[in-house]
């Protein structure tokens, strides 16, 4: 009987023990156990920026919002100050900065390419603009050509009309006119006796020298006709001019012979011209552009004078 009473008094207290151990550690876990603190300032938000070959995990995590409602927030101290919150990118605006830089390199790309593509234009330009004024140039040079061939044929078809129709006012007016030249002299006289080594009409040397004189080097002088031309000699004789006015003295024309012989210009009134009517000098003038020289090679145009000289009977 007194070790069943006992064994039931160890129960009772080994009960009670439990119980008063357990009760004190509810009241420690109470007073002392883990307290969960929210901090005063903002430590951000969860930004999710898509999936990446080094993450790991099954679930993805619970947004900021549904953990900030399930915390319980302190009471702030009445004096406290809150910090100024500190401002993060959101996900538009860190979008938007990825973007511009990617957009920068593309704009710089294409404004370098823009760039090339000008300067070859411009060379392309450069040298289309040189094409042209190399054949605007040849073209210009062509029709210079051209325009000299139309020039020279035409003084040579001018001066062969005014031959033809000199010849033919000299065979009338020869035949009215009571009036010759001055013997001595290559004129209408058939007993001239002109004088030279050059093998053309007329008196050989200065037409301002003396007619007395021996050198007859440099064209031809004397009474009559002559003629000064540098080497060339004439073809038959010198064309008269008419001769109907009461006049005496001398008439020097300036001629321009080209390579074939032809005279394309006459003149008068060059230095020894002491004549000063009009008409007469107008028909040696004509009388001149009938004279015919020896020809030469190349495109020479030689500058000479024929010598008229005019003596009453």
């Amino acid at each position: 009987m007194k070790n069943n009473k006992e064994n039931k008094d160890s129960k009772i207290a080994g009960f009670v023990g439990s119980v008063i151990i357990h009760l004190l550690l509810f009241l420690l876990l109470i007073f002392t156990g883990i307290v969960t603190v929210i901090p005063d300032e903002e430590e951000g938000l969860t930004v999710n920026y898509g999936t990446s070959d080094m993450g790991s995990g099954l679930f993805e995590p619970a947004p900021q919002k549904d953990i900030e409602d399930q915390l319980v927030p302190e009471t702030a101290p009445t004096q406290a100050t809150t910090p100024p919150a500190v401002s993060q990118p959101t996900p538009s605006q860190s979008d938007l900065q990825t973007q511009d830089i990617e957009e920068s390199l593309e704009v710089k790309e294409a404004r370098e390419k823009a760039e090339k593509e000008k300067e070859l234009e411009r060379q392309r330009q450069e040298e289309l603009r040189k094409q042209q004024e190399e054949l605007r140039k040849q073209q210009e040079e062509e029709a210079k050509r051209i325009a000299e061939e139309k020039r020279i044929a035409e003084e040579k078809r001018k001066a062969e009309e005014a031959k033809k129709k000199a010849q033919e006012e000299a065979k009338k007016k020869a035949q009215s006119a009571g009036k010759v030249f001055g013997s001595g002299g290559k004129g209408s006289s058939t007993s001239s006796s002109s004088e030279g080594n050059t093998g053309g009409s007329g008196n050989q040397g200065n037409p301002l020298g003396s007619a007395e004189s021996t050198n007859r080097d440099g064209g031809g002088t004397g009474n009559g006709h002559s003629y000064n031309l540098n080497g060339r000699s004439i073809k038959g004789t010198l064309p008269s001019p008419a001769y109907n006015k009461n006049e005496e003295g001398v008439i020097v024309v300036t001629i321009e012979v080209n390579a074939a012989g032809t005279v394309i210009s006459a003149r008068a009134g060059a230095a020894g011209t002491t004549i000063g009517d009009a008409t007469m000098r107008r028909d040696a003038e004509q009388a001149a552009l009938k004279a015919k020289f020896n020809g030469i090679s190349g495109n020479t145009i030689q500058t000479g004078t024929i010598t008229y000289r005019y003596k009453l009977n």
